[in-house]
């Protein structure tokens, strides 16, 4: 099944797509562009749909680009990554960017750090055991509707363990979802992270997952891939290695997680549905601010402060 984009095929598993190709198809939402539009409908708006804002880019995405690329495919390093000696500045430079266009351009330090956890991830017997049985950079594409607050896949509806059967036929906003698994797996899907810090810290790393989103795009993924494979897929796991310190840890995000995961995607979802069929228009209101973390402690009530 074939979407108004001729680049996408709908519900199939897409095997090595090409990066420029995946990115720039069009009228298409990622797990990335859900967490801005969780975060702030109109920078998302400026960004994805007026294309007003620049899309961010820092050195930190190139790394895990080439972490990515030679952990997962490592036959197209010289494709899909550069490695500049110098500094980011003067017409060296600029010369050096135009004749690696459209490449992950990292510098002769990152290089380092981008090795230190790729062989950080090398060393793991578990992270590469589900590499090896798995498929690198697997894509895909599906539709969904947006019909009252719930999301439609088909004869599916979006549960909080999931996809479950509907005879409903949902009449709403049509929106195209899209993917990437680093490496899909007959049962699960596996994402490679870098990061800083102990990649063995349970505390940091729930940290990062909580700030960064990355509960939202495990169910994301999880969901997208069981709707295009018509199973369910329920095993994410998170490779994490750390830039800094070197080594590696896996995660398996744990059913909570998961459904945490889930009700963010939908809310995201269902606010994209929402902005879309106003047209993307923005009104002034007057909105409560509730007390932050740590408020707790200063609206109880102490036997000292009584004296």
């Amino acid at each position: 099944m074939t979407s108004p984009d001729s680049k996408i095929v709908l519900n199939e598993l897409v095997d090595d797509m090409p990066n420029e190709a995946y990115h720039s198809t069009k009228n298409t939402f990622s797990s990335s562009q859900l967490k801005l539009m969780l975060e702030d409908p109109e920078l998302f708006h400026a960004t994805y749909i007026a294309k007003t804002e620049e899309r961010v880019s820092i050195p930190a995405f190139d790394i895990g680009t080439y972490f990515h690329t030679m952990v997962l495919e490592p036959h197209k390093i010289e494709e899909d990554c550069a490695v500049y000696p110098g500094i980011r500045r003067g017409k060296e430079w600029e010369k050096f960017k135009e004749e690696n266009e459209g490449k992950a351009i990292i510098t002769k330090s990152e290089h380092e750090q981008a090795m230190r956890i790729v062989e950080a991830a090398k060393n793991s017997p578990v992270a590469m055991n589900y590499i090896n049985n798995g498929k690198p950079e697997v894509s895909a594409f599906i539709e969904v509707v947006v019909d009252s607050g719930d999301i439609y896949c088909g004869d599916k509806v979006l549960g909080k363990e999931g996809w479950e059967k509907t005879k409903h036929k949902a009449k709403g906003v049509n929106l195209i979802l899209k993917g990437r698994a680093d490496c899909l797996g007959s049962n699960y899907i596996l994402d490679l992270k870098s990061t800083t810090g102990n990649a063995k810290s349970e505390k940091s790393i729930k940290d990062k997952v909580n700030d960064y989103y990355y509960d939202l795009s495990a169910a994301f993924y999880l969901d997208l891939f069981s709707a295009v494979l018509d199973k369910k897929m329920e095993t994410f796991i998170w490779t994490f290695a750390s830039k800094d310190i070197g080594n590696c840890k896996n995660w398996v995000a744990s059913r909570d997680v998961i459904k945490v995961g889930r009700a963010k995607w939908k809310k995201a979802i269902v606010s994209l549905a929402y902005h879309t069929s106003q047209n993307w228009k923005f009104t002034d209101t007057l909105a409560v601010l509730e007390p932050g973390w740590g408020a707790k402690e200063w609206l109880e009530e102490k036997e000292e402060d009584m004296l």
